[in-house]
This record gives structure tokens, sequence and C-alpha cells, in this order.
């Protein structure tokens, strides 16, 4: 017998991954420098309107930040930036 409620909370899980999608992320993580790179993965905001987003946040939290390019980012770590792998900004429901 199958539980029902397992494969419904299995469903809601998996829906809720692919809803959030991983918008830009990180291409490079060398020395004290992250590299970031944003993609066009949500139909509603473009590569570089996603970039600006992502790059208005952390340059808001007193990041040293700054864009290259259309669709890409580059970060000194400085004080508490923490792991390049630590940032990280996604479009889609719910995100």
């Amino acid at each position: 017998m199958v539980n029902v409620l397992t494969i419904i909370s299995t469903l809601a899980a998996v829906s809720a991954v692919q809803a959030c999608k991983q918008t830009c992320a990180v291409a490079s993580a060398t020395n004290n420098v992250c590299t970031y790179i944003c993609t066009n993965v949500c139909e509603d905001i473009s590569a570089q309107q996603a970039r600006n987003t992502f790059l208005a946040a952390l340059q808001g939290a007193g990041n040293s930040c700054t864009a290259v390019g259309t669709t890409n980012i580059s970060c000194r770590k400085l004080n508490a930036f923490g792991s390049c792998y630590d940032h990280h900004w996604s479009c889609g429901r719910g995100c």
C-alpha cells in the first residue's frame, strides 16, 4: 500500500526546488576574489537584471563588489564576506 501523504510531501518538495532557480552563482573562487555569473533562467527577469539586483544586495551589505560585463560580478573577500559559496541569488516563485 502506498502512503498518499508521503507522495504529496515529495511532490511538494520537488515543486519548491524547481520553482526557485539559482540565477547567480559562483563561477570561480580564487585567492581573495569571488566571481559570480548570472544566467537567464527565469522568464520574467533577464540575466543582466538578475546581476544588477544581486550586485545591489552584495554592495548594500557592505561588500566590495563590481559589475563585470553584462552578467558577471567580481567581489573582493574582505572582513566578514565568508565563503564565495555562501552567496547566490535565485529567482522564481517563493524565493
